[in-house]
């Protein structure tokens, strides 16, 4: 597995953020994607009952982001969600690169 420790956070566009990473790797993610994966038990229970979570692509923005240790970060979302904690392992995860998306294929 690659190393999951950033060097780097940033916004990529207004609806994107982008985290280059310590191997050399750079992530961009949609903010609608990141905010309907949201890690946390109240939309892991949402998912569950109700699928998929429903936020609107166009208006969701970020208000904020703190690093939470040295483990990950919270976001603070447009819609006053902000209890997600998104730990470096999970955001390597739900990277959606081309080159990422090939090694989850390769791993199915």
């Amino acid at each position: 597995m690659p190393t999951a420790d950033p060097t780097d956070i940033f916004e990529a566009s207004p609806s994107e953020l982008g985290i280059t990473w310590k191997d050399g790797h750079r992530s961009v993610y949609s903010l609608h994607h990141l905010r309907i994966s949201c890690p946390c038990a109240t939309c892991n229970d949402l998912r569950g009952k109700y699928g998929p979570l429903v936020i609107n692509r166009d208006t969701i923005r970020l208000k904020g982001v703190e690093p939470t240790g040295r483990y990950a970060l919270q976001l603070l979302w447009n819609d006053g969600h902000q209890t997600g904690i998104y730990a470096w392992e999970f955001l390597r995860e739900i990277c959606s690169c081309p080159e990422c998306a090939k090694k989850g294929a390769a791993k199915s």
